[in-house]
């Protein structure tokens, strides 16, 4: 049994070890996929901030092409010295946005975009009028293509980062979808597996035991274990079934035993009648043997051996009571069952001062069952009855059918 029990504990521990690993499976993927969106999260705040930047430093471009005050070419070198230094802050994490191991153009565009914004700077830092300041044609050309491919390229990494985290969340759900279903089907295999392991070989028990309680001792065939673990668990269940039945059969011969124990007296006083009766005819036919006629002695003769086989049947019905014998299902007729039985207690009757009425109708039908084991059941009810009643009474024996047919009622009154 213990080896059985490991066995079982073995295999569930394994079911269960392989749910475990599923969900660290799926966990790992999806610990991935979330630190992966962290981290393009956090390329996107750098994008943003560039781009941000950038933005303001054409902002101040266009300001000191419309208004040429010199105040927005400082401003415009502030906040290209500001992405600069963000750039070189953030380098590794950049290089990442744009898939290249090598050095970017970015800041190469930048230090020209710096360059040429200083130039200018310095061409217009001394000038006698504002009106009188000028600034070359190709530098203000170069400025703005600089500085137009600088927001083309910081507003092409922030959309592709964004594209990306659309990717992960889409992939983060689908990820969820599948481990929901994974494990919706996983779950039910599980529970059809503990099923089939434990479920089913117990609910075989459990209808076995409820067939021991209705008599019924058939054995669970082995080859209906589902498990080679229960095997050894259904061959110890059949012994027990097997010595179960051996147990019911001497607790019915010790109750008939005790059956016949209570009723031998009057046996004793029923045989003593056609034991007498056969005495005083031979005595008689001894003494008178020579005086009677062929006829007479013919006569007395079979009185004697009338007696005799009333005494042989009373005998036989005992023996036949107390015989231990396996149970045999054959149709019964409840008439003679009930008649067969009466005649084992009639001594009792007679001593007791009790009257039976037995009202069984001849065309009642016959019934599947032991015939011994339903007289063993009429003779306790009688002698329970006899004995409720020692100042004399009446037992009635009933019986008819019901429920259209499919049933034979009996009803035993004292």
């Amino acid at each position: 049994m213990k080896k059985v029990t490991f066995k079982i504990r073995r295999k569930i521990i394994l079911a269960f070890l392989f749910c475990f690993l599923s969900v660290l499976v799926f966990a790992i993927l999806s610990f991935q996929v979330h630190r992966e969106i962290g981290h393009r999260l956090r390329l996107v705040e750098v994008a943003d901030d560039l781009l941000n930047n950038i933005l303001e430093v054409r902002r101040f471009e266009k300001n000191f092409f419309l208004y040429k005050q010199l105040s927005s070419l400082s401003e415009a070198l502030s906040y290209a010295d500001k992405v600069e230094a963000l750039y070189v802050r953030h380098e590794e994490d950049i290089l990442r946005l744009t898939k290249t191991d090598n050095q970017s153009p970015f800041p190469k565009i930048l230090a020209q975009y710096k360059k040429t914004l200083s130039e200018i700077q310095s061409g217009l830092a001394e000038p006698r009028s504002q009106a009188d300041a000028s600034i070359p044609a190709d530098s203000e050309e170069s400025l703005r293509t600089a500085g137009q491919e600088l927001l083309d390229m910081t507003a092409a990494w922030a959309k592709e980062e964004r594209s990306k985290i659309d990717r992960l969340f889409r992939r983060a759900f689908s990820l969820f979808t599948i481990s929901v279903l994974f494990f919706c089907v996983l779950g039910v295999l599980v529970a059809m597996y503990i099923s089939a392991l434990l479920t089913r070989p117990l609910v075989q028990m459990q209808q076995a035991m409820q067939k021991i309680a209705q008599g019924d001792f058939t054995s669970i065939p082995e080859e209906e274990a589902h498990s080679e673990e229960f095997v050894p668990l259904f061959r110890a269940f059949n012994r027990m079934i097997s010595e179960l039945e051996e147990r019911q059969e001497q607790v019915v011969q010790a109750r008939k035993i005790s059956a016949i124990g209570t009723f031998t007296s009057g046996i004793a006083h029923e045989l003593n009648n056609p034991v007498n009766n056969i005495v005083l005819t031979a005595e008689a036919l001894k003494e008178d043997f020579g005086e009677l006629g062929r006829e007479e002695a013919l006569g007395m003769i079979q009185d004697i051996i009338a007696q005799s086989e009333r005494a042989s049947e009373i005998i036989r019905n005992l023996l036949d009571f107390s015989r231990s014998e396996r149970p045999e299902m054959v149709s019964v007729s409840i008439g003679s069952a009930v008649q067969d039985t009466m005649k084992l207690v009639r001594n009792q009757l007679l001593l007791s001062g009790v009257e039976d009425e037995i009202n069984i109708p001849s065309d009642l039908p016959s019934v599947c069952g032991d015939y011994k084991s339903l007289q063993q059941v009429f003779l306790n009810l009688f002698l329970n009855a006899i004995q409720a009643m020692p100042k004399g009474g009446k037992i009635v024996v009933k019986a008819y059918s019901g429920d259209n047919g499919k049933q034979l009622k009996i009803e035993i009154s004292d």
